[in-house]
């Protein structure tokens, strides 16, 4: 038992009075109180006076009474919780670590002169420093230096992948002759031995490169975090900034290089227009190569042109995601191996953002698995889906600095999308809906999009297949992507859709696919939709124009008849509107009557002739 399990204690007050005629009979008065009691005791007279309709004259002596009864019962209820702390003290049964580190945060959280001074953290500064200084004359230099700590990152995995592929060969030429000299001159119990001997040995050289990687990548983050700092202060100091003496660069100098080619690959953009009434626009990129080739950083040509837009959007408000495909538990990957193939100077490493997210996964899943346990015992079902730590449509998030995008959505997926009948209510679709979702929430802006849901072709995958999961796919793309722009956030302004590279059938049925199902329109297409809608607006204008001068001219008639049998009535300009300039009479002539005798009436009536004669024209 601790201070936390002793809880409040309820007493039971009493109290006599006699009443008003007779003082021998006594009225017995008991009533529930909380110990520690913490309102007014006046206030409770109060109510029970009224409650139980106790005369007023014995209001001090009842308040004088409960005010003795709750002081009382609260220092009896002080001394035993105090006894039983202290004796659970002696015995060693409080966990005194754990009392004094709660104190301590509520000191933090409720007395200012122990409250932790919270200020920007270091990795707030970091950020606002890097953001300032790739805006500024440093991007270049700063570019240049990443892509060669890159390459000696690059450098130090070939040398391991050669190590370990030099002692491969060599264990397995051991074990071959080994294995000739069975039953002759070898037995099974050494062979066994051999290969313990060669795990071992893998394991060991494995563990000895991790190490070395893992000092190399904490030192270049280290150095690259205080260079940075360092060419702030220069820069914000000098005017001309120089490239500082302890600089990376003077360890990897620069030497000119001719730029490889670019690999061809098919790809076309388009713009589209989404919603009925408010349009949106947004651009579609569609593109047939591999999702790692779009999102792996070029190395060829210092580092400039590959790393400019990454690092100029890095902290801004235009990120740029890629949706991957992943297995229900997160392996070592290629997107894995491509992340930790250079060192990440503002986000954890991969391999430590994984470990966190299976950490924090471990609890939902137990959790979540028992739940389904019990559902299936109360049904009476035996069902045999496995107890996965995700499931198909669940997404887990990985964010880089070192890659062409900043924000990797990982989209759990199994083998039921190898067939062609899934529904707008598969698990992989509504995830895609979840992806699209948080991106707009989160200022991302750009995103690929693996179209097919699948990462290569296959046999089973003809034309009218992909044609089919990609309309399937586009379609909800789009309905996501206007639900996902009605709840606020960043506008996803394009869209790239990406198609396995071997299949240039499938690029182009998709292509026509994409034209017909969006309308999308060619660049000049929007000026010409306009040249119609004025046109067509000016012609309703006309017409509307024409209907009301057909009235009038019929009112100038009825109107010019009643005067020519006499009848008074005001002027059809002044009646109907119409400019005075329509009408040639003078106010005087106008109040007279017209005669069919009359020039006025043939000249109305020759004027009305005409009008009509233009819009029959």
């Amino acid at each position: 038992m601790t201070a936390e399990t002793i809880r409040n204690a309820t007493k039971i007050f009493k109290y006599f009075y006699p009443t008003c005629t007779n003082e021998d009979i006594l009225f017995k008065l008991e009533v529930p109180v909380e110990i520690p009691y913490d309102g007014s005791t006046r206030e409770l007279v109060q109510r029970v006076i009224n409650m139980f309709h106790i005369p007023v004259y014995l209001e001090e002596e009842l308040n004088e009474k409960l005010a003795h009864f709750v002081s009382e019962e609260t220092k009896d209820f002080h001394n035993k919780r105090d006894e039983k702390l202290l004796n659970q003290l002696k015995n060693s049964e409080l966990n005194v670590e754990g009392i004094v580190k709660n104190w301590e945060k509520l000191f933090k959280e409720n007395v200012v002169e122990f409250a932790e001074q919270k200020g920007t953290s270091d990795e707030e500064v970091f950020a606002a420093a890097y953001h300032k200084l790739v805006h500024s004359p440093a991007l270049d230099t700063i570019l240049q230096v990443e892509n060669s700590y890159a390459k000696t990152v690059m450098n130090m995995l070939k040398s391991r992948d050669e190590d370990i592929q030099k002692l491969t060969k060599s264990q397995t030429e051991e074990m071959e002759e080994k294995m000739r000299l069975l039953n002759t001159g070898t037995t099974e119990e050494e062979i066994n031995a051999l290969a313990a001997k060669h795990f071992e040995e893998q394991s060991l050289a494995t563990g000895r490169w991790d190490s070395q990687l893992d000092a190399l990548k904490h030192t270049q983050r280290a150095t690259h975090r205080s260079w940075l700092m360092t060419t702030l202060e220069q820069y914000q100091g000098e005017t001309e900034l120089s490239t500082p003496s302890n600089s990376p660069l003077a360890t990897f100098p620069m030497e000119p290089t001719l730029l490889a080619a670019p690999k061809p690959r098919l790809e076309e953009s388009f713009t589209i227009h989404l919603g009925s009434q408010l349009k949106q626009t947004h651009n579609i990129r569609l593109v047939a190569a591999d999702m790692l080739d779009l999102c792996a950083v070029n190395h060829d040509d210092n580092g400039a042109a590959a790393r400019l837009q990454p690092a100029l959007a890095l902290y801004s408000g235009e990120l740029a995601g890629a949706v991957v495909l992943a297995d229900s538990s997160p392996p070592r990957s290629p997107l894995v191996r491509l992340a930790a193939s250079s060192t990440e100077h503002h986000f954890d490493d991969i391999n430590t953002q994984l470990r966190r997210i299976v950490d924090a996964l471990r609890h939902p899943v137990e959790r979540r698995n028992l739940e389904r346990a019990q559902q299936e015992r109360g049904s009476g079902s035996n069902s045999s889906r496995s107890r996965r730590a995700l499931r198909t449509g669940d997404v887990y998030i990985t964010t880089h600095s070192n890659l062409d995008v900043h924000v990797v959505f990982h989209l759990v997926v199994d083998d039921s999308l190898k067939s062609g009948d899934i529904t707008s209510r598969h698990p992989a679709i509504l995830g895609l809906r979840n992806i699209l979702k948080a991106a707009c929430c989160n200022d991302v802006t750009s995103i690929y999009i693996p179209l097919l849901l699948r990462d290569e072709i296959t046999e089973e995958m003809t034309a009218a297949w992909c044609v089919r999961r990609g309309e399937l796919v586009l379609k909800c793309v789009k309905g996501f992507v206007l639900e996902a722009a009605g709840g606020g956030g960043a506008e996803l302004r394009t869209l790239h859709a990406v198609l396995p590279a071997a299949a240039p059938a499938v690029f182009t049925a998709v292509q026509y696919e994409l034209r017909t199902l969006h309308a999308v329109l060619p660049a000049a297409a929007p000026a010409v939709f306009t040249a119609v809608q004025v046109s067509v607006c000016a012609l309703c204008t006309v017409l509307l124009c024409a209907q009301y001068t057909v009235r009038a001219v019929h009112a100038a008639r009825r109107a010019a008849r009643r005067r020519a049998r006499g009848v008074h009535c005001r002027a059809v300009a002044d009646t109907y509107s119409l400019p005075r300039s329509w009408s040639s009479a003078s106010p005087e002539e106008e109040r007279s009557p017209l005669r069919p005798s009359d020039a006025r009436y043939k000249y109305y009536r020759a004027e009305n002739c005409i009008i009509v004669d233009e819009l029959k024209l």
